[in-house]
């Protein structure tokens, strides 16, 4: 979002009240499991269920700002709040992942009060069997790419969908998203919202926009494989190859600062061919390494995206989170050599995979510990390892459309509704829970 002011619309923008919110608007820029999650929850007017944590550091008066009435939530729309502090601007979510439905409501349910912050860690727990789930019906979303909508596709089992994650100290309350929009922007009406380009998400697009024009609110999806520039050089046959600048930012950063609550991720992208070779493809300045550490090199891209966010944004003004690594569940082989998931219909409960704990994961923790800004780690990597029945595997093509074949599976993404869907909850969960604890 931009806070203040007037301005001219970037290339691509609307117009008028299509374009990015002014002084009282609030702008998102979500991953492609956030927009679906929301939008349904949305049409619901119903509280869906919440889990999260994190025990840094939050600009108070933002959190206050968005979250100023107690616990618990109503299910049904609440009045418009007292109009916008002189001295705060409306807040706006941006996300920047590496990846990226409305018949029937789901059944009620009471919200249960957050407990106090240093009372209980969200991200250790498990899953427990619940029918009131999924929190929106499958291929009832207009924007989940065929990739991921595992039941339209012809999965046969729907048993994945009704797990929800329960923290072992505690229950958190369900999500509202009339009410999560209402406290962004201070507007009750139901809202119009749409993809200001008319996309559906997919694997391959980089940049969505989303409307909710009675909330004057935008949320966006921001494509970054590796938060860092990628770019090409020219060999001496003449020839393009692809190239890492380990130590620049993406160029999809000049997006990033207009908002007020920002999500990172990126990991994947990071154990794939020429990146996790290193060959003639890490580069800092004007040197290509011939071989570099892959590991070494995300640990610096990552080092590279802190300085980015201690020297451009205000913890006063604007929080950022970043979303730990995915599981991801191949047996017998790799996403790339035959490695499968197809038949998995039940979470793992016990082995040594649950306490896997990628080296990717204790890099984050290390450069978010020496950050300046206080970032928060939306640590999901835990919660995932449980959930190897929630990949596509085979049903991320629909089966009316020719024979699916079981040679390539997809056992690194997730069917949506599904496992992303808590992570929208647990980012709401932990800004309510840290403004109703300070």
């Amino acid at each position: 979002m931009h806070r203040g002011g007037s301005r001219k619309p970037n290339r691509g923008e609307h117009k008028g009240g299509e374009g990015m919110a002014g002084r009282r608007g609030c702008s998102l820029a979500a991953v492609v499991f956030v927009c679906c999650f929301f939008l349904g929850a949305l049409l619901f007017n119903d509280a869906l269920s919440l889990r999260t944590t994190l025990q840094l550091q939050t600009p108070i008066s933002l959190y206050r700002y968005l979250f100023s009435s107690p616990f618990p939530f109503p299910t049904t729309p609440t009045p418009a709040p007292s109009p916008t502090p002189a001295s705060l601007d409306p807040p706006s979510l941006l996300s920047v992942f590496d990846n990226a439905s409305l018949s029937e409501p789901p059944p009620p349910h009471d919200p249960i009060p957050l407990p106090p912050k240093t009372s209980c860690d969200f991200f250790t727990g498990t899953w427990v069997s619940d029918h009131r789930y999924p929190l929106y019906q499958p291929g009832s979303c207009p924007y989940v790419d065929e990739a991921f909508d595992c039941q339209s596709n012809g999965r046969p089992d729907s048993s994945y969908l009704r797990w929800r994650w329960k923290p072992d100290d505690c229950d958190l309350p369900r999500f509202n998203a009339t009410d999560f929009l209402v406290r962004l922007q201070g507007l009750s009406n139901k809202s119009r919202m749409f993809e200001v380009h008319g996309y559906k998400i997919t694997k391959g697009r980089g940049y969505y926009v989303f409307k909710f024009l009675d909330y004057d609110c935008t949320v966006e999806f921001v494509r970054s494989h590796f938060l860092v520039r990628e770019g090409v050089r020219v060999n001496g046959q003449g020839n393009s190859n692809p190239t890492l600048s380990i130590d620049r930012i993406d160029k999809s950063a000049r997006r990033w600062g207009r908002a007020d609550i920002l999500i990172f991720n990126t990991g994947h992208w990071w154990t794939h061919g020429k990146t996790a070779r290193g060959k003639n493809y890490y580069k800092e300045g004007d040197y290509v390494y011939p071989s570099f550490d892959a590991v070494e090199a995300y640990r610096r891209a990552i080092r590279t995206w802190a300085n980015w966010i201690d020297k451009n944004l205000d913890p006063q003004k604007q929080v950022v989170f970043y979303r730990g690594y995915s599981s991801a569940h191949f047996r017998g082989g790799d996403w790339d050599s035959g490695g499968t998931c197809k038949g998995e219909r039940e979470p793992i409960t016990s082995g040594g995979f649950l306490n896997n704990y990628p080296l990717k994961m204790k890099i984050v923790e290390e450069v978010i510990k020496d950050m300046h800004f206080p970032a928060k780690l939306l640590n999901v990597t835990k919660l995932t390892n449980f959930r190897k029945d929630g990949h596509p595997s085979v049903y991320g093509r629909n089966v009316d459309k020719g024979k699916v074949s079981s040679r390539r599976q997809d056992c690194s993404h997730w069917c949506l509704p599904g496992i992303p869907d808590s992570w929208n909850e647990l980012v709401y969960a932990l800004l309510v829970s840290e403004s109703t604890t300070d």
